[in-house]
């Protein structure tokens, strides 16, 4: 058996569908049958696809909608993000988004290997390859986009492959183990991932580059620098600035010829320079193209056509062309919305990446290529940089672990104000906060973002798991986190296996100590006896001034009313957006400190006298305050030490009593000074 054949024999082999599957091209007897009020045909079943019709399924609109989807390739909708792991072992169907039967189940209609070759919109209908006739109401182009091959002579050589498909990997699986070498055209995201994969087949690997610096359109000079000593570790061998002018046979081997006049000699090749929106489709039928090519498209995804949408890749919304899967599933979030009747608008979606391979992880966040002002900080074996627009973060840059990426994202989502002391800490540390150890996910604010590709926030995790999701399958089914890249997992088991707090906040010890003291305080103000007064002017001692002197009566009680408004200031850190600096924690503490520094003030304004009336009934008040607080402040410093659920509801019970008893105080306080200077 020659070699070609031996490799045509394990390709087949590793595509062969299984016994019982389905033929790709024999529909159902119900696919043709119209039980909706419209027709919707989708052109294209890649995951953009695919995520609309389970969009559509989820809201139940694919009851009223007779959907036909029609792909090119063989088979249903597969995770093209883990395509890499194809090459480790992952067969066809653990790959699936979703088998026939899902689509068979919810009567959408599905087709594959059958490609849309001509759309005809007068009569708003389309044809296939096999020459199948199916008209439309609305028409979808999920046409996502295709390899871009540079124009190097030799790139249809045997041994030189693209990176796209199931196919393009299984072709690749077969020829690896005649191969010593191989080669990676592309130094960017895709092509330090598949560098990886092919090292990890066994073979010598270089990362081809021809710019000056991997990821360069990431990363400035000094990332990329940190990251090629990070990628070499890993026994990649990396080659900047030679591009590549063709690639020549020489027996077995192939031949690299650079610009540069350097030559590389491998047996296996790999394109991944890029891609290019599969657009073709769409220009023959007359819809506008984008300035860079892809589908144009409004806010509702409309195309030049109003009976016509586009989305994923293959689109093109507002000249930009998105070739990530996030924004991807957010069109399909949108056009799934459009489709049921309801108004939906894609605003323009951030192409935060992030590129994980073992020992180094490299993220952009935001708008982290804006032209604004940067902080760079490079702590030891890392390299992070901030962007700023009027000293608002704006975006980030990160290679290395950061622990505190999952707040600064969520300040660029907020477009927070970063303070001056902030910045400084940053530009001598590294790190924006004080501390060593990353929060506990269930410690992140509500609002923050754990799974970036399906944008779910971990308020929606922490409800998802009070309501009895306990594994992080269960989590990914319900909300959706985890279902593209995979990288938030970690995070999700974290949230599963560990109490909802599982260590201390910031600050628990010195509060614990102000609460205590406050508990104290307050138990001596409520039990103990007045402090008496002398009986005559002889016998008057000097203390008894703060208590019979008017101007004194005044300085203590003004003093009372500031110590009260300051505290007021915990209400501003936790609920007003700008007031961003500092831990919760810490501010606990401060909060409790006053509550103390308040109680002495108390004793030295009334002398342990509740007074009587109106005065008592203020007193009561304040004193009940301080109790219920201190009691608040205890639970809430010893939360890490009770059962997690126990100590939210404790925690939740005493601060809801402190905050109700807070809301006659001010009103008392009014009535006492109107009582004190006027009557």
């Amino acid at each position: 058996m020659t070699v070609a054949n031996l490799i045509r024999h394990c390709q087949e082999a590793l595509l062969a569908p299984s016994a019982d599957a389905p033929s790709p091209r024999t529909p159902r007897a119900a696919a043709l049958k119209s039980r909706g009020t419209e027709s919707l045909v989708i052109i294209g079943n890649g995951m953009a696809g695919y995520k609309l019709c389970e969009r559509l399924v989820a809201s139940r609109a694919h009851e009223r909608l007779d959907i036909t989807i029609f792909g090119e390739e063989p088979r249903p909708a597969y995770d093209r993000v883990h395509l890499t792991k194809f090459l480790s072992g992952r067969t066809p169907e653990q790959l699936e988004l979703a088998p026939r039967e899902w689509y068979e189940r919810h009567d959408l209609a599905l087709f594959t290997g059958d490609p849309v070759v001509a759309v005809d919109r007068e009569q708003c209908h389309v044809r296939s390859a096999s020459g199948q006739t199916v008209s439309y109401d609305r028409l979808v182009f999920a046409t996502g986009s295709r390899a871009f091959v540079p124009p190097i002579e030799g790139s249809t050589l045997p041994g030189v492959f693209v990176y796209r498909t199931i196919e393009d990997l299984a072709a690749i699986k077969s020829y690896a183990p005649f191969c010593r070498r191989a080669a990676v055209l592309g130094g960017g995201l895709l092509g330090l991932e598949v560098a990886h994969a092919l090292k990890q087949l066994g073979l010598e690997t270089w990362a081809v580059e021809r710019g000056s610096s991997l990821m360069a359109r990431q990363l400035d000079r000094d990332a990329s620098t940190l990251l090629r000593t990070h990628v070499e570790k890993l026994g990649l061998r990396v080659c900047v600035g030679c591009e590549t002018e063709r690639i020549e046979p020489i027996g077995p081997d192939r031949l690299l010829q650079f610009k540069t006049g350097e030559c590389l000699r491998v047996q296996l090749v790999v394109i991944a320079a890029g891609i290019r929106p599969r657009d073709e489709l769409a220009a023959a039928c007359g819809l506008k193209l984008g300035p860079r090519g892809g589908i144009a498209v409004n806010e509702s995804l409309q195309t030049s056509d109003p009976a016509v949408f586009a989305l994923g890749e293959c689109a093109s919304h507002k000249g930009e062309i998105y070739g990530l899967a996030a924004p991807a599933y957010q069109m399909a979030d949108t056009l799934a919305g459009v489709l049921a009747g309801k108004r939906r608008r894609f605003a323009r979606a951030e192409q935060s990446t992030w590129l994980k391979l073992p020992g180094i992880t490299v993220a952009t966040l935001g708008d982290y290529q804006a032209d604004a002002e940067h902080l760079v900080a490079r702590p030891a074996g890392a390299y992070r940089r901030l962007v700023f627009e009027q000293n608002r973060l704006i975006g980030a840059v990160a290679v290395g672990d950061w622990p505190e990426q999952p707040r600064v994202q969520e300040l660029i989502e907020r477009r927070a104000r970063v303070w001056r002391w902030q910045r400084h800490r940053f530009a001598t540390t590294g790190k924006l906060w004080r501390g060593d150890a990353a929060p506990h996910v269930s410690q992140w604010p509500a609002n923050a973002i754990v799974c970036n590709c399906m944008g779910v926030r971990c308020g929606v995790l922490a409800s998802a798991c009070a309501d009895g999701c306990g594994t992080v399958e269960q989590l990914a089914a319900r909300t959706g986190a985890s279902t593209v890249c995979g990288s938030c997992r970690p995070l999700l088991a974290e949230m599963v296996g560990a109490p909802a707090v599982s260590r201390r906040q910031p600050g628990a010890r010195a509060l614990l100590i102000a609460s205590g003291l406050a508990l104290v305080l307050a138990l001596v103000i409520g039990a103990a006896k007045p402090i008496p007064f002398a009986d005559s002017v002889a016998a008057t001692r000097a203390i008894e001034a703060l208590w019979q002197n008017p101007l004194f009566k005044q300085i203590t009680g003004f003093t009372l009313v500031g110590l009260a408004l300051v505290s007021l200031l915990l209400s501003l850190r936790k609920r007003v957006a700008r007031f961003s600096f500092g831990e919760v924690g810490s501010w606990r503490a401060f909060h409790a400190a006053l509550g103390v520094l308040t109680l002495v003030a108390v004793i030295a304004h009334t002398g342990f006298r509740l007074g009587h009336n109106l005065n008592f009934v203020l007193m009561a008040n304040f004193l009940a305050l301080a109790l219920v607080g201190a009691l608040a402040g205890a639970v809430t410093a010893l939360e890490a030490r009770l059962a997690g659920p126990a100590a939210r509801r404790l925690r939740a019970f005493w601060t809801g009593a402190h905050l109700a008893l807070l809301w006659p105080l001010p009103v008392l306080i009014v009535f006492h000074a109107l009582a004190s200077f006027w009557f």
